[in-house]
């Protein structure tokens, strides 16, 4: 699951924009004890669990196959985590099942205060 600048596109933000949707996210619960950081947070849900935080991806990297980029090799169900999000309004992309040419999964995610 990836933060999208807005609906009508079918890719995620890139790296020169500023993520909000997990970066002011506050962590309850998650079923990974090492997700700890808000880095960590996007680390896990761009992977789909594959990693599980950012020291485990660097511990991984070199004795772990790559992570697929249509993520064929992560796991089939990502147990997940508890989040509470700031208020605001965000867009979000599943990139799982996503075929840029018949179909997409997109979100849109209202938090009031």
């Amino acid at each position: 699951m990836l933060e999208m600048e807005d609906p009508s596109v079918n890719y995620p933000l890139t790296s020169g924009k500023p993520l909000t949707m997990f970066t002011n996210a506050k962590i309850i619960w998650s079923s990974h004890t090492k997700t700890k950081t808000k880095q960590d947070l996007v680390t896990s849900m761009a992977s789909s669990g594959y990693y599980d935080s950012v020291s485990h991806y660097k511990a991984l990297v070199a004795r772990r196959k790559a992570l697929n980029d249509e993520l064929n090799n992560a796991p089939a169900s990502y147990r997940g985590m508890l989040l509470r999000f700031a208020p605001g309004e965000y867009y979000y992309m599943c990139t799982r099942n996503n075929n840029f040419s018949n179909r997409d999964q997109k979100g849109r995610l209202g938090v009031r205060p």
